[in-house]
C-alpha cells in the first residue's frame, strides 16, 4: 500500500518537472533573442548618434519615437542628478570621505 502511494506521486511529479523544465528553456531562448535584438537596436542607435549630426548632409537614421524616448530619459536623468548635487551642496560634509590626519 505504501509503495503504491509513492508510485502515484512520481507519476505526476516527473511530467510536471519535465514540462516546467522545457517551459523554462523555451522562455529563456525567447528572452535571449529579445535581449540580443534590444542590444543591437541600442548599439545601432549609439552609432547613429555618434556618426550623424541630424543635418541635411548627415541625417539621423534612427526612428523618431526612439529618439524622443531617449531624449526624455536623458532629461529625467539630468534633473535627478541636478537635484542630488544641489542637496549635497547644501550639506557641507555630504557623503564624501575626508582624509585622515
Amino acid at each position: 500500500m505504501a509503495f503504491n502511494y509513492h508510485r502515484e506521486l512520481q507519476a505526476w511529479v516527473v511530467p510536471l518537472l519535465l514540462v516546467g523544465f522545457f517551459a523554462y528553456l523555451m522562455s529563456h531562448n525567447f528572452l535571449s533573442v529579445f535581449e540580443v535584438t534590444a542590444d543591437a537596436m541600442l548599439l545601432c542607435f549609439a552609432i547613429d548618434m555618434e556618426t550623424n549630426d541630424g543635418t541635411a548632409e548627415k541625417p539621423y537614421f534612427v526612428d523618431q519615437e526612439l529618439l524622443t524616448f531617449v531624449s526624455q530619459s536623458n532629461k529625467l536623468t539630468e534633473g535627478r542628478k541636478h537635484r542630488n548635487t544641489r542637496s549635497l551642496q547644501d550639506n557641507e560634509d555630504g557623503t564624501e570621505l575626508q582624509p585622515m590626519v
